[in-house]
């Protein structure tokens, strides 16, 4: 199990996926199309973001919710490099070769997604609560015994 979302294999691959559309803008080769590489440089940064946000979010079901928004704009970087395709800007094999990067981060999104909503995510989720519950209690009653010195606890 992954303790933060850099070890989530849907967030790694978002990221090398963001990271290759992030050179691909340097090159230049959007010039004039400011909107459009804005709209792909935003869609690829939001997928790895989505993944990073759902991690943060204790609950499976919340966390998968932004996962699937994550698939949204891997979805949506798909169609912008369509029409980058369509309006000359890059060539189908460089399409291909983001397209073979998108398709790596899809699967791995569907995997977690696949987990989220399974019930072994569910049952983990439960044992860390009371886990995280019962260090809270513990907490709270060595407090109490601190600010009572002699008085044993109950």
């Amino acid at each position: 199990m992954a303790n933060t979302y850099r070890e989530v294999r849907a967030w790694q691959r978002a990221r090398e996926f963001k990271l290759a559309i992030y050179r691909l803008v340097k090159t230049g080769v959007f010039s004039g199309e400011d909107n459009l590489r804005k709209q792909v440089s935003e869609a690829a940064a939001s997928a790895p973001s989505q993944v990073a946000e759902g991690f943060g979010r204790f609950e499976p079901i919340d966390n998968a919710r932004f996962v699937r928004n994550g698939r949204a704009s891997l979805l949506e970087c798909q169609n912008h490099l369509q029409d980058a395709v369509d309006r000359g800007l890059i060539d189908e094999a460089t399409q291909q070769e983001l397209e073979a990067m998108i398709q790596a981060a899809l699967s791995e999104i569907g995997g977690w997604l696949d987990y989220l909503q399974s019930d072994e995510a569910k049952q983990n989720a439960e044992r860390v609560k009371k886990q995280r519950a019962e260090r809270a209690r513990l907490r709270r009653a060595a407090r109490r015994a601190e600010s009572r010195p002699g008085k044993p606890e109950r």
